[in-house]
């Protein structure tokens, strides 16, 4: 009886080892980039062996993870992958090349129907609708940075403030340009460490390009095409109600409140600084991932006696001034994308598609998080929590699970990282969501939506236009001498001569042609 039992139980323990039942039909691979390397082997990767067994799906790593210029001798070769994570918005002018050119194929209306989560993604999505208009078809899957679009309405910026520092001088968090000033004043000239001497500076960050962000205070946004209220299109960076925000910024540079190397330098050498408590506030990127990646991964790691928590907080948005909203740039419905060569055949489309509509599913959103019960458990109120070693340790998804790359196509996860109820991070995770939370609350409700078909025009006069750097030109305006109104003007001026006067013809152009 005994051995009986004892073999009862190892059956049952290598039928729980086993993978589900094994697809019926032939195993397809797959050549395919994903937002990061990966290896797929089912022999040694549980996650592999799911998707294989589940999909009937191999895959083959390319390793292009969105660089161009490796899919682009690819395709001129006929041998484009499959499958191709691209950075969509970015790259507008490839996206519009690799289509025109019948490198990336369309997904026939007849197979998306076939999947109602990925259909219903695709009507959704603002981006996928507005390249149906102008390509005439699906020839993208959206890949949102979050699976859940309402948490992100506004951008995902901020800017990190040291709350001991407010609490010192007798201020608040900033809500307009002018608080931003006040602020970054007292931290500069009025000892917030306490220490005797003048060693503090109010805002450090990794150039004008974040801070363009929260420019979407006077009303529309600054990195892209704004309808005016005559109907007309303009590029939102050369209109002139940026210039009072620039008088403000000028007005601290001249002041020394702002870090002078602001304009040049990286976003870790800005947080190295903020962490090394020079500065009072740090411009960085503000989704509940990097709230938890500033406070822990540098300020927390800097200062380890300290909880980052109880020393630091976020501006989240800015108002114009004290009598109008606070307002941020709203976020672009997906940045990135997955995309599919002309040379894939409809069979392999469709076992993707398959894959693709189980990752939308509540259960596929979780593979990104590994196996529930062997990863995670969910708790009888509906929360996740990491299972944990003896010493308290997950485990790293991404050595244990050498292909989980592939369960991202949906979204990058940020949905994750914002849900209260799903245990993320193996610090301070409470806090970071509770304050992610309220900097959402703050940005949310402001959210200046930036028009999406003009961003996709693949014409070569808008395309050449998108050279001129807006981002370094905001800056020799901030830390210029002459009038701020002058060198507007005259950055204006140049920048119609290198091409957005052209650019802005077509816009118009193709505004009235397609109703915009």
């Amino acid at each position: 009886m005994k051995r009986f039992i004892a073999f009862a139980l190892s059956l049952c323990l290598l039928l729980a080892l086993m993978p589900a039942v094994a697809y019926e039909g032939e195993i397809i691979q797959l050549r395919a980039s994903s937002d990061d390397i990966y290896t797929f082997d089912p022999a040694t990767d549980e996650m592999a062996a799911f998707i294989r067994d589940k999909f009937g799906l191999e895959f083959i790593d390319t390793a292009y993870e969105g660089d161009f210029d490796k899919m682009r001798l690819d395709a001129m070769s006929n041998q484009l992958g499959d499958v191709n994570y691209t950075s969509l918005l970015y790259y507008v002018p490839q996206i519009s090349e690799f289509i025109d050119q019948g490198f990336f194929r369309e997904i026939p209306q007849e197979m998306v129907d076939k999947f109602p989560l990925t259909k219903e993604l695709l009507e959704r999505d603002a981006v996928s609708q507005a390249m149906h208009k102008l390509y005439g078809g699906y020839f993208m899957l959206p890949k949102p940075d979050s699976a859940d679009p309402t948490i992100y309405l506004g951008e995902r910026k901020g800017i990190f403030i040291r709350t001991d520092w407010l609490k010192k001088v007798g201020k608040e968090i900033p809500t307009t340009w002018e608080e931003l000033y006040e602020v970054a004043k007292a931290f500069t000239l009025e000892d917030p460490d306490g220490n005797g001497i003048n060693d503090t500076y109010g805002l450090t960050g990794d150039g004008i390009g974040n801070l363009r962000f929260f420019f979407a205070s006077v009303g529309h946004s600054n990195r892209y095409w704004v309808k005016q209220e005559d109907g007309t299109w303009m590029h939102g960076a050369l209109m002139e109600d940026n210039i009072p925000i620039l008088k403000w910024l000028r007005k601290m540079y001249d002041e020394k409140l702002i870090d002078p190397e602001l304009g040049s330098t990286t976003w870790q050498a800005s947080l190295q600084k903020f962490s090394s408590n020079q500065f009072g506030m740090c411009i960085r990127n503000a989704d509940a991932d990097w709230i938890n990646n500033v406070m822990v991964t540098y300020y927390g790691a800097a200062n380890p006696d300290v909880n980052p928590f109880e020393r630091l907080s976020l501006i989240p948005a800015l108002a114009l001034d004290k009598d109008s909203p606070v307002r941020m740039e709203g976020y672009v419905s997906c940045m990135c994308a997955t995309q599919f060569a002309s040379t894939m055949s409809d069979e392999k489309l469709e076992r993707f598609l398959n894959f693709f509509e189980y990752l939308l599913t509540p259960e596929g959103r979780m593979l990104r998080m590994g196996f529930e019960g062997k990863d995670y458990t969910i708790e009888a109120d509906g929360s996740v929590k990491k299972i944990r070693d003896e010493k308290g340790a997950a485990p790293e998804l991404k050595v244990k699970y050498p292909s989980i790359a592939l369960s991202h196509y949906n979204s990058w996860g940020f949905e994750m990282a914002a849900d209260p109820k799903i245990e993320y991070f193996d610090q301070y995770n409470d806090e970071t969501k509770e304050l992610n939370t309220w900097a959402t609350g703050v940005r949310n409700p402001g959210a200046v939506f930036p028009a999406i078909e003009p961003i996709l025009v693949g014409d070569t006069a808008v395309t050449d236009a998108n050279s001129f750097k807006f981002t370094a030109e905001y800056w020799t305006i901030i830390s210029g001498s002459d009038p701020v109104e002058d060198m507007f003007a005259d950055m204006v001026r140049r920048a119609n001569q290198d091409g957005f006067e052209e650019a802005t013809k077509v816009i118009n152009q193709l505004a009235q042609e397609h109703g915009w």
